[in-house]
């Protein structure tokens, strides 16, 4: 089987909408054929140069009180967009931004260094996605309503992305879904092989590294041209980073097939050989097999493992997964920002090549930079894995067993605005690949509950007016996770002398744009029921109305 959806670290789970929507808990979509629409942005604060930014917008749900979902771009190309099951039942408008530098959203000078350095970071991602966002509000504002409510979802990098909008653009954001979100930007990413060590078992992981030893050994020996030349991948003999780079295919490769959910495709693959029947060179292209079955045999050859190929601008003819500028441009992040840098812990199944210098002189030779200095300060500005810390709200992540990038993720709820949730399985994998059955509920339902309470709080808490009690207040608070007491209505009346008399908390309860509240304890009926629409206005079928402060 050969992933083409994949790219060479994080995964295409964020880089394609549709690979991520289908990794999240629904497989249902509302589809539509849209075509991107374009907006030309800056590509830096100081340049002249513009950007175009390309997006899809899916209304076929419009109603007067759709909210907007909003898919995060990552990695990779974006191709459209779909609404998943949450989106549906919200009747949303489902928006995709493709993420600068990637795709067909590159300045038309290319995406050479100089540009890259320029302008792609995490923080212009943001911006991007923003301005988009605003010129959606405004393409689908209602006459005299206030802007819609937003939830925007990621995976992956997106994920991390996604967590890190809501904390930049709090006003324009309500609350967002983190799946496998990678926000601790790890410098050095030895955390990675410790879970795949884990998640394919003791006799797995001492096949993968059996053949790694061999591998080292016959570099060693001066034989790595011979080994390159097994795996296709002549391209990298003789080049100044070839050695670093093939290691880095090779434990990529092994890597990415647990992260997706096929430990059982890599364990078997690799126990084929298991044993001291078999010779050195057997095991060897025993593994090259396994990852060709899976990738292609044209994986060794992929430009992202190739400095030499990262390092030509403007390359389009490139071979990979990724496409060509787009490699360039998540190596580049890498090396820029985000870092992960895989190198060998103690104990780890990657080549002994693959060493941190290693790593950082493939950033040096490729690009010019060292990654430190932008980690440092992403890592400051976000909080990492602890971004409550840094004022984050309304953020629900999602972690999976067997991910490897688990840990560079929350690993814990930060707060009652900030839950968490973990899947534990056999083979449960990056976003969600691999997941199978009941397994899907574990995290899905909270999710979509999550989500519903986010718009419910968007559209209901506040402060509203009575006007059949003037000068009083009634506040609604909605909170995200809790329990029966989720919903609830204070409020306080004037007696005849003008002293406020305080009462509440009522229950109430939200499903989508309705309210239903207990007013009995008031003299009231026990399941009033309101209806919300975009102004802000609650419209009781008493025939009151409650307008929002």
């Amino acid at each position: 089987m050969k992933f083409v959806l994949l790219s060479s670290l994080l995964g295409l789970a964020s880089a394609s909408h549709e690979h991520y929507l289908s990794l999240m808990k629904r497989s249902e979509k509302a589809q539509d054929s849209n075509p991107a629409q374009i907006l030309d942005l800056p590509l830096s604060a100081s340049s002249s140069e513009t950007i175009p930014i390309r997006y899809y917008v899916n209304s076929t749900l419009l109603t007067s009180t759709s909210p907007i979902m909003l898919q995060m771009g990552g990695e990779g190309t974006a191709n459209g967009v779909s609404c998943n099951s949450d989106m549906i039942r919200n009747s949303a408008i489902c928006l995709q931004v493709e993420h600068r530098f990637y795709g067909s959203s590159l300045p038309s000078s290319g995406g050479g260094n100089s540009n890259l350095k320029e302008g792609l970071s995490v923080l212009q991602n943001l911006e991007d996605t923003a301005t988009v966002l605003k010129k959606v509000q405004a393409e689908f504002a209602v006459p005299g309503g206030r802007p819609r409510p937003v939830v925007n979802f990621g995976g992956s990098y997106s994920g991390a992305t996604a967590t890190w909008f809501r904390m930049t653009y709090p006003d324009l954001t309500s609350g967002a879904i983190s799946s496998s979100g990678v926000v601790n930007a790890v410098y050095e990413f030895t955390g990675f092989d410790d879970v795949v060590k884990e998640a394919v078992g003791k006799t797995c992981a001492e096949d993968i590294d059996e053949v790694g030893r061999i591998v080292d050994g016959y570099f060693a020996g001066g034989e790595g041209g011979e080994v390159k030349g097994w795996f296709n991948s002549t391209n990298l003999i003789g080049t100044k980073m070839g050695d670093a780079d093939f290691m880095y295919m090779l434990a990529d490769g092994f890597s990415m097939i647990d992260q997706y959910g096929g430990k059982e495709e890599l364990c078997d693959g690799v126990g084929k050989t298991s044993g001291s029947e078999f010779s050195d060179e057997e095991k060897v292209k025993n593994m090259r097999d396994v990852l060709f079955d899976h990738f292609g045999d044209d994986f060794g050859q992929d430009c992202y493992y190739d400095s030499e190929c990262l390092k030509k601008e403007n390359n389009p003819d490139a071979p990979g997964m990724m496409g060509s500028q787009n490699s360039r441009s998540w190596r580049f992040q890498k090396c820029h920002e985000v870092a992960y840098l895989q190198s060998r812990p103690a104990g780890g199944l990657r080549s002994e090549l693959l060493t941190l210098d290693a790593l950082e002189e493939q950033c040096s030779y490729v690009f010019g930079i060292n990654p430190k200095q932008g980690n440092d300060a992403l890592n400051s500005r976000f909080g990492a894995d602890r971004p409550d810390t840094k004022g984050a709200t309304n953020v629900f992540s999602i972690s999976y067993s067997d991910d490897p990038w688990k840990a560079a993720s929350v690993t814990e709820t930060l707060g009652e605005t900030l839950p968490y949730c973990y899947t534990e399985c056999n083979g449960c994998g990056h976003c969600g690949s691999g997941v199978k059955g009941a397994d899907k509920e574990v995290c899905g339902d909270p999710q979509s509950r999550f989500v519903d309470q986010v718009v419910a709080q968007a559209r209901f808490e506040g402060v509203f007016t009575d006007p059949n009690h003037p000068g009083t207040t009634r506040t609604i608070t909605v909170k995200v996770t809790g329990g029966d007491d989720d919903v609830s209505v204070v409020g306080f009346d004037l007696d005849d002398d003008g002293t406020e008399e305080a009462w509440g908390p009522l229950e109430a309860s939200v499903d989508g744009t309705k309210i239903t509240v207990d007013f009995s304890s008031k003299g009231g009926p026990s399941d009033l029921q309101g209806v919300w629409d975009q102004t802000g206005k609650i419209m009781w079928s008493d025939g009151n109305e409650w307008p929002k402060k």
